[in-house]
Formats: C-alpha cells, sequence, structure tokens
C-alpha cells in the first residue's frame, strides 16, 4: 500500500467537506466541469492514507467505492448494480483493514452471478443486489459510501424503480449508506422530475457542492508536475502567468504550459493578446471546447453574454449556477474564471438561435431562441426518434417503439396521439398550428428542424 500521489493539503476545503458528509451519513450532489481534476480527487478520497487522517474512529469501518458509469452498456438495473457489484468485489485486496474475510468478498461474487444469470427478472435483479449489500452491512458496524461517478445519464435514462430501490436501500441502513454522486449539471436540471428520482434527490439537496478550478496551490504542484514531465523550465512569472490565464483548470493548465513551451515567444503581450495566441495551439482550443461543450445551452449563453459584454440572457438562477462550479467569480462582476476561455467563449456560434435546437448533452430543447419545458422521459425518446430522422416520415410504430421499449404489445395510437399531443405543447409556439412536428396522414410524424 503506497500513499496517495497527492500532497496532504490537496483539495483540503473540498477533501474535508466530503469526509464531514460520510462520518455524519449523509449524501450529497457534486457537480463538475469538464477537465477539472475530478479523478485526482478520487483517488484522493478513495486512498487509505488520506481515509485515515479525515475518517478517524470510523476509519476501517467505512467502505468507500467508485462506480463510474461511463462505461456502463446501457442503463438497465441488471447493468447499473453489476457496475456497483464489481466495485464491491474488488475489496478483496483490502479485506484485513476494512474487518472483512475473503469468505465475505466470496459471497458478494455468488450474488453478483446470480444477479447477472437473473437477466430481466427484476425481482431477482434487486434481491440479489441487496443481499450483497446484507454481507457487507447486515451484522456490522460498518458504514458504505458510493461514489457514483458520471451520473447524468444514470439519472435521465435509468427506469424509476432503481432510484426507488436506492432510496429504500438507505432507509433501510439510515445512516450508514451514503450517496455522494457526480455530475456535469445540477440534478434538477437534466430532466423532469418523477416521484421516484425527487424522493431520490431529497437525500442529496441538502448537501451541494461544486468542485471548482484548483486554488493556487493544487494548481502550482499540477504545473510542477507537467513541467517536469516535460522537462520545461517553470520560471516564477511563468507559473503565476498560467494561473492567472488557465484560473486554475487543470486541463487549461497542462494545455497553457505545453503551448507557452511550443510557442517560445519571449515578447511581451496582455493577458487578452496571449490568451489568443495561447487559442491557436490545437490542444488549448480542444480543452476549452471540450468544457464549453459539457455546459448546458442555458450555461453557454449566459457566458456568451459575459464574454462578449452583451447585457440580458444573463438570468440569475444560471449566474448563480455557474459560481457553484467556479465558471464565474462569486463577487458582484460575476466574470469568466479564465481568460483563456473567456476569449474562446467570445467567438463561438449562437446555436440557440436556431428556430429549433436541440441540445443533446442537457436533453434541452430550444425553440426560437427560448427554453422549452422540461420532457418527460417518454416524451425525450419520441422526439430524439423524430430528431434522429428529421425531415423524414417517422411511422407510428417505429414511434411505438421507441416510446415504449419494454412494452409488450398493447400500445394504441390513442396512445401515441396523446403522448405527441403532450410533446408539441412544449415545442410548438402554437400547438393549434404545428410548425415543427407535422401529422402525416395514415403514415406518422415529422419533424421540421428549420
Amino acid at each position: 500500500m503506497t500513499p496517495t500521489t497527492q500532497r496532504p493539503g490537496f483539495r483540503q476545503t473540498e477533501t474535508e467537506k466530503l469526509f464531514k458528509w460520510m462520518q455524519a451519513g449523509e449524501s450529497a450532489s457534486i457537480i463538475g466541469i469538464s477537465g477539472v481534476g475530478k479523478s485526482n480527487l478520487f483517488n484522493h478520497i478513495r486512498d487509505p492514507y488520506t481515509q485515515a487522517h479525515y475518517l478517524g474512529g470510523l476509519d476501517g469501518r467505512t467502505i468507500i467505492v467508485r462506480a463510474n458509469f461511463h462505461y456502463i452498456p446501457d442503463f438497465s438495473d441488471r447493468s447499473i448494480y453489476s457496475l456497483i457489484l464489481e466495485q464491491l468485489e474488488m475489496l478483496d485486496s483490502d479485506t484485513e483493514r476494512l474487518g472483512l474475510t475473503q469468505g465475505d468478498v466470496n459471497q458478494i461474487g455468488e450474488y453478483h452471478e446470480k444477479l447477472l444469470d437473473a437477466k430481466d427478472d427484476i425481482l431477482k435483479v434487486q434481491r440479489y443486489f441487496k443481499l450483497a449489500i446484507r454481507v457487507l452491512l447486515g451484522n456490522s458496524d460498518r458504514r458504505l459510501v458510493f461514489l457514483f461517478d458520471q451520473f447524468d445519464d444514470v439519472y435521465q435514462l435509468a427506469e424509476e424503480r432503481l432510484f426507488a430501490n436506492l432510496r429504500g436501500l438507505r432507509e433501510a441502513y439510515k445512516y450508514r449508506i451514503s450517496y455522494l454522486v457526480f455530475t456535469r449539471d445540477m440534478m434538477p436540471n437534466l430532466l423532469e422530475l418523477d416521484p421516484a428520482r425527487e424522493e431520490f434527490y431529497e437525500l442529496l439537496a441538502s448537501n451541494i457542492m461544486g468542485l471548482k478550478p484548483y486554488a493556487k496551490s493544487d494548481a502550482t504542484s499540477v504545473l510542477e508536475r507537467v513541467a517536469g514531465r516535460n522537462k520545461i523550465n517553470l520560471t516564477e512569472q511563468l507559473r503565476e502567468q498560467l494561473y492567472a490565464l488557465a484560473g486554475g483548470h487543470a486541463g487549461l493548465l497542462r494545455a497553457a504550459l505545453l503551448a507557452v513551451n511550443q510557442l517560445h515567444s519571449d515578447k511581451y503581450q496582455s493577458a487578452e493578446e496571449t490568451a489568443v495566441s495561447l487559442l491557436k495551439v490545437p490542444g488549448v482550443e480542444m480543452e476549452c471546447d471540450k468544457l464549453w461543450r459539457s455546459l448546458s445551452t442555458q450555461e453557454q449563453r449566459t457566458l456568451m453574454a459575459k464574454a462578449q459584454n452583451v447585457p440580458g440572457s444573463q438570468e440569475a438562477a444560471i449566474v448563480n449556477q455557474l459560481q457553484i462550479k467556479g465558471l464565474l467569480s462569486e463577487d458582484d462582476t460575476a466574470v469568466l474564471f479564465s481568460p483563456i476561455f473567456a476569449e474562446f467563449v467570445a467567438t463561438q456560434d449562437a446555436l440557440w438561435e436556431r428556430p429549433l435546437f436541440f441540445d443533446e448533452p442537457s436533453r434541452q430543447i430550444w425553440v426560437q431562441g427560448a427554453p422549452a419545458p422540461r420532457l418527460t422521459q417518454l416524451e425525450y425518446r419520441l422526439f430524439q426518434q423524430l430528431y434522429q430522422q428529421a425531415g423524414e416520415v417517422v411511422e407510428k410504430d417505429e414511434l411505438i417503439t421507441a416510446g415504449w421499449p419494454n412494452a409488450k404489445g398493447g400500445v394504441s395510437d390513442e396512445a401515441l396521439i396523446a403522448a405527441i399531443a403532450r410533446l408539441r405543447k412544449k415545442i410548438e409556439p402554437d400547438p393549434k398550428n404545428p410548425r415543427f412536428l407535422e401529422n402525416v396522414h395514415n403514415q406518422g410524424y415529422t419533424l421540421q428542424i428549420e
């Protein structure tokens, strides 16, 4: 067992807060932008030395596991529970510290195999998952902390019962189970909440944390490591300049340092001129583009208005959300955190000004420059099918298959018509005179996006 590669004070404010919630048996929602160094925080939290330092008397009785849903094949209950149990099986390398036996881990593995064999039998899938959790918590005073990473798609696409079961599991073991849920966006923004999701979110809603760019000390460590690996002479002046330009964003710090090394320019430039020069280097532009695409359209619109000094399009709630994420300063000026990123944002196209624009990552539809109401899961599946075949006639049977994927027959044309009518109310300026979603008599529907 080796100590964490991070310095002892790494992400101290965030780490202290997360472990405080763990000690109290609380759950939390953590929102992190792209490239902000989330993996480093995960590794730091899961390091035994970090846990020993922050958990005190609960060290050795607290099991912290990470489930990264980026690698999940689909969002069925079976796949989600299986991914979690895979992580629990990996506890075999840490049994002594956690007071587990190899028999405990083997038992979890057996329940995992039974869960996989259960296939589409939801009741069995749920039961074997709960039995595996009972192996860890049933006859002990242990605690279990789940780090749910890349949870956006799970929250949007999984069935309601998954959230009811996770909430039920928490109720069964009270403050011995915690969920630390990491997403790119605020969870209520991801879709229209159903009762099960709303009850699950209630566990997290009191504890919201934005994973902001690095503080100066952590940013300095990043620059020193990158400079060391690439044999770059990192002067104090260069370190200060890069921190100011990148605003502490881990991905931008690395890309900007490598770009400066390529440019070899000794000519003095202002911050804005240097930002423009750095954005000409593909690695810097790519990092900005990745961050830009990880944001919702409402966030993009607000940032563009800030970057271009355009009044309006700056809703207070969105400004606050961007401040939580660390993209805008928390003072009254609310300026962008990085001159490099500000320069990038100012030159982007305002795609949301199209007649009908669909922002797939956030599942948000924009109609004539304004956000449409959030879609339900059913409405989203229907819209997605229509959008994928925009300009073409989508037959009724195709839409029924897309909208009700688990239905084994029995979905009537009337149910489809009613669902389309609800969808129209959300995306049409005048639902009685549809412009975008048109009925093709006796065939189906077509979506016109221009």
